[in-house]
């Protein structure tokens, strides 16, 4: 009886990990860029039940297909222990740029990147802008609303310095208002396009490829972490694998908020439902409890 209790246990646990990962994509179903986490729910391995006879002939109970052998094991049955949420996966899907009309707003459109086969499996590879932490290490993420800080340093809204091909800050020291700025496919960002006496590139954005994005790590605010520093379409000897950027535009998020408010109600009513099953074991114990009180 007492395993009952922990498959629903182990189910209102799960399932609880679960909401949270909904809620978090449901909060971030207009933050530019953002990815949806899928949660994996699977079982505790199953464990082989076996009775051990006892060496009395008398008691060998034949049971067919096995050998009716005093201590010899036989064969009951399985015992699932429940199930577990193994770990919350990223969604790298593309959906629908918006456009936006706003200089410094950048969408990243990976479209062209070839699946490749990794372990056995089709794994298609994701494109980012990198950022440099306060801590000094290198992030990436996918949301492209930039701006300009106080020093000319391209920044993300939290205030990330966008890293430019060269693996730097991307920095632009003239005094440049944003409307006299054009960034093309490529990255180079380019001052007073419209004036052939003043017109020159400033800077690149730098994009960096993950060969697996499910290796990535979410570290908040939008942005990931690699285990391994992911290498730039531009540096030498990459080829452009079929990654392109579009000014004026942004991301959407990939989450669907009818679907995820759908899954949101079907986690609650798998919650009752393990509820539930916790309070008719807690019953039927308090009645074996009362029972065995009355005869002691």
């Amino acid at each position: 009886m007492l395993r009952g209790l922990d498959s629903a246990a182990s189910g209102m646990f799960s399932l609880e990990r679960r909401q949270e990962a909904l809620a978090d994509n449901l909060a971030n179903v207009q933050t530019a860029g953002y990815k949806k986490d899928d949660t994996t729910l699977r079982s505790f391995p199953k464990l082989l039940i076996q009775r051990i006879q006892d060496f009395n002939q008398n008691n060998v109970i034949p049971v067919a297909g096995a050998p009716s052998i005093p201590g010899f094991p036989v064969p009951i049955g399985e015992l699932y222990n429940g199930v577990y949420a193994q770990e919350r996966v990223p969604n790298f899907s593309q959906v629908p740029i918006v456009e936006t009309d706003q200089p410094l707003d950048i969408a990243i459109n990976d479209q062209g990147i070839s699946s490749q086969n990794i372990n056995g499996h089709q794994v298609k590879p994701a494109a980012f802008f990198a950022v440099q932490l306060p801590d000094g290490t290198v992030g990436y993420t996918r949301n492209g609303k930039f701006d300009l800080d106080a020093s000319g340093h391209l920044v993300t809204a939290d205030g990330y310095q966008v890293l430019g091909a060269d693996h730097k800050p991307v920095q632009i020291t003239d005094s440049i208002s944003k409307a006299d700025l054009q960034i093309n496919q490529n990255g180079q960002i380019i001052s007073y396009p419209n004036d052939p006496t003043k017109t020159k590139m400033v800077g690149q954005i730098g994009i960096a490829v993950a060969p697996n994005p499910n290796d990535l790590t979410r570290m908040g605010k939008n942005v990931y972490q690699s285990p391994n520093p992911l290498s730039f379409i531009q540096d030498p000897g990459s080829t452009d694998p079929g990654v392109s950027l579009q000014q004026g535009f942004t991301e959407q998020s990939n989450v669907d908020p009818g679907q995820t408010m759908s899954d949101m109600m079907m986690t609650v009513r798998g919650y009752e439902a393990n509820q539930k099953v916790i309070g008719a074991y807690d019953q039927s114990l308090e009645q074996l409890y009362s029972v065995g009180k009355l005869n002691g």
